[in-house]
């Protein structure tokens, strides 16, 4: 019998054993997981330790400077240094020339101005016979619409200047605009005199290159003359209010590149009494409607004080819908611009007697929508009313959609359709537009 309770008490003593290993290796794992947790709290223990006396030598320091700055500002300012007793007549040397300005600063512009070129060429295709360079004719036409050197710098802390040289396949080369500009008169002046565009109305400021569709609206070249160019001196004001106000008074031989021109060709025959010079009045506004939407507003006035031998009155209004960030380089601009023109014309014969004067009232504007459809697309249409300026209306509409493609921020390809019908002029033309830019080129705050 002893043999068989042996048997048995090895049974049970394998089988516990077998069931309590697993309890034990359980247990040493465990033991080893509360070693680690106890190793890395006392990394963490040791690394705040650390941190702590950083910041304790950090905060010693910042008191020490803290107490160094307000023993500086508490001290009394120093006095200023005895002058030097003279030398003796005897010994007396003059001193060198001009070792007063030893320390002055050097100029602005010491550096070279920001030069910057423009090559604006087009392809056009008339189906009727129309106004080219050469005359009346059809057909196709490749031209240098505007090749223009435009330079500007700062000349000194209170002036800066810039100059346009232009050259084209109708105009031949020019010195477009040759200016100096006020940077720091008091009560918010600027002055500005040369030849450069008047500040009259809104697109006919802007040079060719910047407009949004290929060429400026007829009834700006008829009316005005072409863009604003004029020689004389103006001065705009700068409302020191928190709404954006300002106003611009001008004083000029012409306005209009046309119209400068003809001056120009007169020479010194070309000069006048007060009264016979050119005037401009403008005032504009600008209003935030709603986060995404603003307007501008401007009004225009254009005389020639002798005999009122000249009245242009314009009024101007650009509505800018500019999402935010999500669709940054879409939106949509609305701008319209309107001109009432009443003007003496004067008939003279081959002897330069006044034969005849007529008093003219002509008027003419366009209006124009584009839509942006993100960096490098946008479309638009713009119609356009514009008579002639003496002699018959010859009243003139076009209606005109066009298409633009930026490549990149350097580079501009624009097509447009113009569709002409009137009392003398009917005529379809198809342009194609190549612009490229050289160079980091802005004539200022124009396209906002």
């Amino acid at each position: 019998m002893r043999p068989s309770f042996g048997r048995e008490r090895s049974a049970v003593a394998v089988a516990f054993l077998i069931g309590f290993t697993p309890l034990l290796s359980m247990r040493a794992d465990a033991v080893t997981e509360v070693e680690k947790l106890r190793a890395e709290l006392a990394a963490a223990k040791d690394q705040l330790s650390k941190t702590q006396d950083e910041l304790g030598a950090t905060r010693a320091a910042l008191e020490s400077l803290t107490q160094r700055v307000d023993a500086i500002e508490a001290a009394p300012p120093p006095a200023p240094p005895e002058a030097p007793a003279p030398p003796p007549a005897a010994v007396a040397i003059a001193p060198a020339p001009m070792a007063e300005n030893t320390a002055r600063l050097p100029p602005v512009n010491a550096d070279n101005p920001a030069i910057s070129f423009v090559v604006d060429t087009e392809l056009s295709s008339d189906t009727e016979d129309s106004w080219h360079s050469i005359g009346y004719a059809n057909g196709v036409d490749f031209s240098l619409q505007n090749g223009e050197l435009f330079i500007s710098a700062p000349i000194d802390p209170f002036l800066r200047g810039y100059a346009s040289i232009n050259g084209s396949s109708d105009h031949g080369f020019d010195i477009e605009e040759a200016a100096l500009v006020t940077t720091s008169l008091p009560w918010n002046l600027t002055v500005k005199g040369g030849r450069f565009f008047a500040d009259f109305g809104r697109l006919p400021h802007w040079h060719d290159e910047a407009l949004p569709f290929v060429n400026r609206p007829p009834s700006i070249d008829r009316i005005i003359g072409g863009e604003s160019q004029a020689e004389g001196a103006e001065i705009s004001w700068l409302a020191p209010i928190e709404h954006f106000v300002q106003f611009t008074y001008g004083l000029y031989n012409a306005v209009g590149s046309d119209n400068t021109d003809d001056v120009n060709q007169n020479g010194f025959f070309g000069r006048r009494d007060w009264s016979d010079l050119s005037m401009i009045g403008r005032v504009q506004t600008y209003f935030d409607l709603t986060d995404t939407w603003n307007l501008e507003l401007g009004g225009s006035w254009l005389g020639v004080p002798h005999s009122s031998d000249r009245n242009l009155w314009g009024t101007d209004v650009t509505f800018r819908h500019q999402p935010g960030t999500e669709g940054f380089y879409q939106g949509l601009v609305w701008g319209t611009e309107w001109l009432w023109n009443r003007e003496k014309f004067t008939e003279r014969d081959d002897t330069g007697a006044v034969i005849g004067e007529t008093r003219d009232h002509r008027n003419g504007g366009y209006t124009y929508a584009e839509a942006f459809f993100g960096r490098q697309f946008s479309a638009g249409v713009r119609f356009d009313y514009s008579e002639a300026p003496n002699d018959g209306k010859d009243l003139a509409e076009t209606i005109s959609p066009f298409i633009t493609w930026q490549p990149s921020e350097f580079q501009r390809i624009r097509f447009q359709f113009d569709d002409t019908w009137g009392d003398e002029q009917t005529n379809q033309r198809f342009t194609l537009q190549w612009t490229a830019f050289l160079g980091s080129h802005s004539h200022g705050f124009a396209q906002r």
